[in-house]
């Protein structure tokens, strides 16, 4: 593997761990403060970052199989196949508290979306890998055509209802809940910059490492808009 592999792969597998560490932290939290919201963010945050999966998984086996990685098929089948159960999860998180009176249009809407998704991601598939992205072994691919616009709506998704649900909360009363609110929104705002960058642009140095420092503030800012740190707290009271 050639140097950008090495970088490419080591920030993704940085990327990846750093996010299951926060959807974990926030799920386990679930015992602490009884909030089922933690648990519906938690795995909302470690479903949004599977794209980046496929990347660390291939890295690692080709770093242990002479620069082989894992077959084309099975990169965009693990990076992909869930993107839409996370985009139902994170609607649950998002009408609990916002536009309640339409929670079951969002989400019948979001199941009809769903399986319109798979169904389209499969047609692309079993027209051929190539149909997706370019692929270049081990661990780099550039997405592409009809796909393209199916990663781009998940986005989509995300980062509207995201900005949304920030907003409301800056708006509130409650100090707390608005400095949550803006650590939400750059999260929001971080990923949605992230993700376009590292799924529209060809990816080399001037790109890669800037791209992925703005998706790991992404999974920072996750965790202080649900669960601020104490010392974080205490330094913004000052």
């Amino acid at each position: 593997m050639d140097a950008f592999t090495i970088l490419n792969g080591t920030l993704s597998i940085i990327y990846i761990s750093i996010s299951i560490l926060v959807g974990l932290t926030m799920i386990l939290s679930y015992r602490k403060h009884k909030e089922r919201l933690l648990i519906l963010v938690g795995l909302t945050w470690i479903g949004i970052v599977s794209p980046w999966y496929p990347s660390s998984i291939s890295f690692i086996v080709a770093f242990f199989n002479n620069g082989q990685g894992i077959p084309e098929l099975a990169y965009y089948l693990i990076g992909n196949i869930a993107g839409p159960v996370f985009i139902f999860i994170w609607l649950v998180a998002f009408t609990e508290f916002f536009l309640q009176s339409y929670r079951k249009l969002i989400l019948g809407g979001s199941i009809i979306y769903g399986i319109v998704w798979e169904i389209l991601f499969f047609w692309l598939l079993l027209q051929g890998p190539g149909t997706i992205a370019d692929f270049f072994p081990p661990i780099d691919v550039d997405y592409k055509g009809f796909y393209l616009v199916l990663a781009l709506s998940v986005i989509a998704i995300v980062s509207s209802t995201g900005i949304y649900f920030s907003y409301r909360s800056i708006k509130t009363d409650k100090r707390k809940t608005r400095i949550k609110g803006y650590f939400l929104l750059a999260a929001f705002i971080s990923y949605t910059i992230g993700a376009i960058l590292d799924a529209a642009i060809p990816q080399d140095y001037i790109y890669l490492i800037p791209t992925r420092l703005i998706l790991i503030s992404s999974a920072i800012f996750w965790y202080f808009g649900f669960i601020m740190p104490k010392f974080v707290e205490r330094r913004l009271e000052k």
